[in-house]
């Protein structure tokens, strides 16, 4: 593959770079995430999908290696993969690489990636819906637990933050490409259509929610094989166009002086006790 050595400002592919970096909305239109340091880039690979640019920082051995013309068989194997699955090779100037990142200290590598397609919400199994949570960190956090306690599909409203935004993909670590995520639902629309119990972290049913809601401590749960479990904003609560489909109030024990969790923390706990209790951990 040919390297593009670039230490130019205005050259147009750093332009490009540069908008998609610093713009999320650039990002968005153009159906692009931004995979910062090797072990995002390589989870994405792992999940059989090609990465349309792989951009090294001058200096690093990895960009010295490709400048030079070393060949791919001649790599550490986790160099060979990157660049066997990379449409276009560039490489940056060290100050050039360093505007385009959004790091206050940058790796040496960053990857532009596709957006997978959404997929059409499902009906059953295991789902997390996120309603209106708003923190890239937390919604990071979230999708990371979810894959690992082996959520099948993950919802977000339009209110919640955007999953493929560099803060998020770096909370999650690489768990994006191990679960399906959707954007932009209409959970109540969804919600409606899903055919097993409705789990919200709430202490008790809300004014307004069916009297059939039934209220349960984390500690005495009963689930079966189909379960969505409802994450709201931690300011706003719970929306109220989810209360009709709301099936179970879920009670998270907490020791007196404590009013509340954070939703992260709260979703971990309320997933893997779950996923437990569905048999599938």
């Amino acid at each position: 593959m040919r390297v593009k050595h670039i230490t130019s400002r205005d050259n147009a592919i750093v332009k490009r770079l540069s908008e998609l970096t610093k713009s999320a909305s650039a990002r968005r239109s153009g159906g692009y995430c931004l995979l910062e340091g090797e072990h995002l880039a390589l989870s994405y690979i792992a999940a059989g999908r090609t990465l349309s640019q792989l951009v090294l920082r001058e200096g690093s051995n990895f960009a010295a290696s490709v400048l030079v013309g070393t060949p791919e068989h001649a790599l550490p194997a986790d160099h060979a993969a990157l660049l066997a699955s990379a449409q276009e090779l560039i490489v940056l100037s060290t100050s050039l690489f360093d505007q385009v990142s959004t790091l206050s200290t940058p790796t040496s590598l960053l990857a532009l990636a596709t957006v997978p397609a959404n997929a059409v919400p499902r009906s059953d199994g295991f789902v997390l819906a996120l309603d209106a949570v708003q923190d890239p960190g937390n919604v990071g956090t979230l999708i990371r637990t979810a894959a690992a306690a082996g959520v099948d599909q993950i919802w977000l409203s339009s209110g919640s933050a955007f999953a493929w935004s560099t803060k998020t993909l770096r909370a999650s670590q690489g768990a994006h490409f191990a679960v399906e995520i959707v954007e932009s639902v209409d959970l109540s629309d969804a919600l409606s259509k899903f055919r097993g119990a409705c789990w919200a972290t709430l202490p008790r049913a809300l004014p307004g929610m069916s009297p059939s809601v039934k209220s349960s401590s984390l500690f005495d749960l009963a689930t079966g094989k189909d379960n969505v479990l409802v994450l709201s904003n931690e300011g706003a609560g719970l929306s109220k166009s989810l209360y009709p489909h709301v099936t179970h109030s879920l009670q998270i024990p907490m020791a007196p002086g404590v009013e509340s969790l954070n939703v992260a923390t709260a979703g971990a706990l309320a997933l893997y006790r779950i996923s437990e209790l569905s048999g599938r951990l």
